[in-house]
């Protein structure tokens, strides 16, 4: 199984991190547990206890998904940052659907990458 982690913030970038969390646990049949970090590390830590791989998903820079994995004592195996995929955070702008392309192909191609050993 895999756990997800993402900001889920109320930006864009944030919004975007949801709307993508719900197509990849649309997608997978039960294989991912996903949780928004601003759940608290208690409920991170009951999602990814049992996980092969754990993914995190921030908006922005500010990386709060991975800073509340940190805290709750969480390493996680894939980071993906949507800015750093070229989304520009602008505040309550509407998410872009191929924004969401751009990050589903991102966290497809990263979490192959690392099955394959590359």
């Amino acid at each position: 199984m895999k756990a997800l982690v993402t900001c889920s913030g109320l930006s864009n970038t944030g919004r975007l991190t949801a709307q993508v969390a719900m197509i990849l646990v649309s997608r997978s049949r039960g294989t991912i547990a996903w949780v928004q970090a601003h759940k608290g590390e208690h409920l991170i830590a009951d999602v990814t206890t049992d996980a092969d791989q754990i993914i995190v998903i921030d908006g922005c820079s500010d990386h709060c998904a991975a800073k509340r994995c940190t805290l709750g004592g969480i390493n996680p195996d894939l980071h993906i940052v949507v800015t750093g995929l070229g989304v520009e955070k602008d505040g309550m702008a509407d998410v872009q659907w191929g924004d969401v392309e751009k990050v589903l192909a991102a966290v497809e191609q990263e979490s192959n990458r690392m099955k394959s050993g590359e």
